[in-house]
C-alpha cells in the first residue's frame, strides 16, 4: 500500500513548525499584559481585544480560507498566510498605541486563518495510511496544544530580555524560514471540483461568528438587557442560521453542514470547542495570578505553566493506542473528566497555595486535554471523505480558536463581574481600579505606601474570589462536555479510518 510520500514525516515536521507560529500568538501575551497596560495604557475594553481580536478573527474566516485553499491550492494558501504572518508580527512590534496593536492582530488572525487549515488538510493528502495518520494528527494536537500552553514560557523569557514588542518582531525571521522550507519541501494540493465561489457565504460566515462573540462580550459587561449586546447576539444568530441555510442549498457549499448529522462528527467538534474554552480562560487569568498575586516574575510564571504542555506533547502521541485499548468514547469522555477535576481542585487557588499544587493540576490537565483533544480531532477528520475534508478541517479549526476565544470571553467575562462585585462599596478602592487586576496594580503602584497596599490587598481578594467563581463555571462545563462523550460517541476504537 502506498503510504505517502517518501519525506512525509519531514513533511509534518515543516507543518507542525508552521502551525506552532499561530498557536503560540494565541497566549504569548498573556504574561505581558502588565507590561503592555503600563506601556500603552489601553481602556479594559481596548486590553481585551488585544487578547481577543487574534482568535475572534481566526475563527471568523477560517471556513472561508478552508474554501480558498481548496482553489487556489493549500500550499499556496499556506505560503500566503505566513507571508501575512511576518508582515503583521513586524507591524505588532512598530504599534504605538493599543489601536495599532488590535489592528496588526487582526492582520495576525488573518495571515493564522490560513496557515491553520492548510497544515492540516495538506497532512491528509501527505499521509495515506490510517495509522500513520492517527499519529500524524496526534502530533499535529500536540502542537497546537503545546504552542497554546507554552506561549506563557516563551513570552515570559522573552520579557526577562526585551520589552513587549519583541514577542512580535522575534516571529518575522522563524516565519519566513518556514516559508522557504514550505515551498522546498510540501507538494501542492487543490480540489479538482471545488465549484464556484460563494461570496454571500463567506460574509454571512464572518458577520456570523464575529457578531456573536460580541455580542456574548457585550452581554458579560452590560447584561442581556442591554440593546448594543442584544442586536450583536440576534445579527450572529440570524447570519449563522442563513448561513446553514444556504450551505444546504449548495452543491458545493463551503461547509458541508450535513457532516453534523454525523453524531462522532458532532460530539468531536464540542469536544475540541470545551478543551480550548478552558484553556482559553485559565491561562488568561493563571498568569495574572502567579504574577500578581503571588508576585513572579514573566519567565518564572510561564516556567510554571510548563507542565500542561509537557504533559499535552507526551499524552497526545499515545492517543491511538488508547483507543484501541477502550474506544474514543472513554478517551474523550475521561479525558474531559480529568480536566473537569483539575479545574475543580485549581478553583480552591489562594496566595499561599504551594506550586506543587498548581502543578500537579497543570500535568492533570495536559493529559486530559492532550487525549481529549487528539481524539476527537481524529474522529472530526475520520469521519468526512477526502472530498470533504476541507470542511471538516474547517470545523474543528474554528472548534479550536472560537473555543479559546468564548473561554477568554465568557470566563473572563465571569470573573470581571465576579471581581466588580466585590470591589463594589470599598471605600479604599478607586473606581479605575475595579476594571481588572493589572489595572488595580496600576492604581497602587501610583498611590503607594499603606494605602496603595491596601488598594492591591483589597483587589488580590477579589480577584481570587472571581478566580474559584470562574473556574467552577469552568469545570462544571468540562463535566458536561465529559457525560455528552461517554453518552454519545460511537465505541470507536481506530482512529484516522476515512471513509470513501
Amino acid at each position: 500500500m502506498d503510504k505517502g510520500p517518501k519525506n512525509r514525516w519531514l513533511v509534518l515536521a515543516v507543518l507542525a513548525s508552521s502551525l506552532l507560529v499561530v498557536a503560540l500568538d494565541a497566549t504569548i501575551l498573556n504574561v505581558a499584559l502588565p507590561t503592555l497596560a503600563a506601556d500603552l495604557e489601553p481602556s479594559s475594553t481596548e486590553l481585551l481585544w488585544i487578547v481577543d481580536a487574534y482568535g475572534l478573527v481566526l475563527a471568523g474566516l477560517l471556513v472561508a480560507m478552508a474554501g480558498f485553499g481548496d482553489r487556489i491550492g493549500r500550499r499556496r494558501l499556506l505560503v500566503i498566510g505566513l507571508s501575512v504572518f511576518a508582515g503583521a508580527a513586524v507591524l505588532a512590534a512598530l504599534a504605538q498605541s493599543a489601536e495599532q496593536l488590535i489592528a496588526a492582530r487582526v492582520l495576525l488572525g488573518a495571515g493564522g486563518a490560513m496557515i491553520m487549515p492548510s497544515t492540516v488538510t495538506l497532512l491528509r493528502t501527505v499521509f495515506l495510511d490510517d495509522r500513520e495518520r492517527a499519529i500524524a494528527v496526534g502530533v499535529w494536537s500536540a502542537v497546537a496544544a503545546g504552542g497554546f500552553a507554552i506561549g506563557p514560557v516563551i513570552g515570559g523569557a522573552l520579557l526577562e530580555i526585551a520589552d513587549w514588542p519583541w514577542l512580535f518582531a522575534v516571529q518575522a525571521p522563524f516565519v519566513i524560514m518556514a516559508i522557504v522550507a514550505v515551498l522546498a519541501l510540501v507538494p501542492e494540493w487543490r480540489s479538482p471540483d471545488p465549484g464556484p465561489w460563494d461570496p454571500i457565504g463567506v460574509g454571512l460566515s464572518i458577520v456570523g461568528m464575529v457578531t456573536l462573540v460580541w455580542g456574548i462580550k457585550e452581554a458579560s459587561k452590560h447584561g442581556f438587557g442591554d440593546a448594543q449586546a442584544l442586536a450583536s447576539l440576534t445579527l450572529g444568530v440570524v447570519a449563522l442560521i442563513a448561513f446553514v441555510r444556504r450551505q444546504r442549498t449548495l452543491t458545493h457549499p463551503l461547509l458541508d453542514v450535513e457532516l453534523f448529522r454525523d453524531r462522532r462528527f458532532a460530539v468531536s467538534a464540542l469536544s475540541v470547542l470545551g478543551v480550548f474554552f478552558g484553556f482559553g480562560g485559565l491561562l488568561l487569568l493563571l498568569t495574572q495570578f502567579l504574577q500578581i498575586v503571588q508576585g513572579l516574575g514573566p519567565l518564572e510564571a510561564g516556567l510554571r505553566l510548563l507542565p500542561m504542555a509537557v504533559a499535552a506533547g507526551i499524552a497526545s502521541p499515545c492517543t491511538d493506542a488508547a483507543v484501541r485499548r477502550v474506544g474514543a468514547h472513554v478517551v474523550v469522555g475521561g479525558g474531559f473528566a480529568i480536566v473537569a477535576g483539575a479545574f475543580a481542585v485549581l478553583s480552591g487557588l489562594d496566595t499561599d497555595t504551594p506550586y506543587w499544587v498548581i502543578g500537579a493540576c497543570l500535568a492533570t490537565l495536559g493529559v486530559g486535554a492532550g487525549m481529549a483533544s487528539t481524539a476527537a480531532s481524529a474522529v472530526i477528520l475520520s469521519s468526512a471523505p477526502p472530498e470533504r475534508a476541507g470542511g471538516a478541517v474547517a470545523v474543528q479549526e474554528t472548534a479550536y480558536e472560537l473555543g479559546g476565544a468564548l473561554g477568554v470571553a465568557i470566563l473572563g467575562s465571569v470573573m470581571t463581574a465576579r471581581y466588580r462585585a466585590e470591589l463594589d462599596g470599598v471605600a479604599a478602592v478607586p473606581a479605575e481600579a475595579g476594571d481588572s487586576l493589572p489595572a488595580a496594580a496600576e492604581v497602587a503602584a501610583g498611590v503607594g505606601g499603606t494605602a496603595g497596599a491596601a488598594v492591591l490587598e483589597a483587589a488580590e481578594q477579589a480577584f481570587l474570589d472571581g478566580l474559584g467563581v470562574t473556574l467552577v463555571v469552568a469545570a462544571v462545563v468540562t463535566a458536561a462536555i465529559a457525560a455528552a462523550a461517554f453518552a454519545l460517541m460511537p465505541r470507536d476504537r481506530a482512529l484516522g479510518q476515512a471513509p470513501g
